[in-house]
């Protein structure tokens, strides 16, 4: 059985949400979606924050496309899909176009996404990658030939495991009945 100040720390919890969306403006629908989350006993909601447009990972068949980022917070207990599903319901915004993650999960996600972004510049005209003596006999021009003939000589094995296929049109007609056989 849980004591008092366990059950008051639990009951004073609260449960924070990143909303991303994206070809709707969520700063004109903001009122709306201020009285879906009441559902949750919304505490804070941050105001929406424009992203740059680019292609974003939540919504790839949009493809670059202007997002807006607004975080939540609830007093109530509540999933990402929960929260998704009654911002769809209540607030009317499209689910193709809305994308609700738990902070901890958006942190994550956007460390991945700027990963790799810390270069500057072709990599290929880096002066730190040194050339690797017999480098180019792996690549380009040089391993053209060499993997034909490999893909060659491997299809030829491949050809001769295999044997011929058979359809319906190579069995023989009229031997057997099809109803009760």
């Amino acid at each position: 059985m849980k004591n008092l100040h366990e059950y008051i720390a639990e009951r004073n919890k609260t449960y924070h949400f990143k909303v991303k969306c994206a070809k709707n403006d969520p700063g004109k629908m903001m009122e709306q979606i201020k009285n879906a989350l009441d559902a949750y006993e919304l505490v804070t909601i941050s105001k929406p924050k424009s992203m740059p447009v680019a292609e974003h990972v939540e919504f790839p068949k949009a493809g670059p496309c202007e997002c807006w980022q607004f975080d939540v917070e609830v007093a109530y207990p509540a999933t990402t899909v929960q929260i998704g599903q009654l911002l769809r319901e209540r607030a009317g915004m499209s689910a193709d176009w809305c994308s609700v993650h738990t902070k901890d999960t958006a942190e994550q996600t956007e460390a991945a996404e700027a990963h790799g972004k810390d270069h500057e510049g072709a990599l290929l005209t880096d002066d730190t990658l040194k050339d690797e003596p017999g480098a180019q006999d792996l690549v380009g021009e040089k391993r053209t030939s060499g993997l034909l003939k490999e893909l060659q000589k491997n299809s030829v094995k491949v050809a001769e495991k295999t044997a011929k296929g058979k359809t319906t049109n190579d069995l023989p007609e009229g031997t057997k009945s099809p109803v009760g056989s």
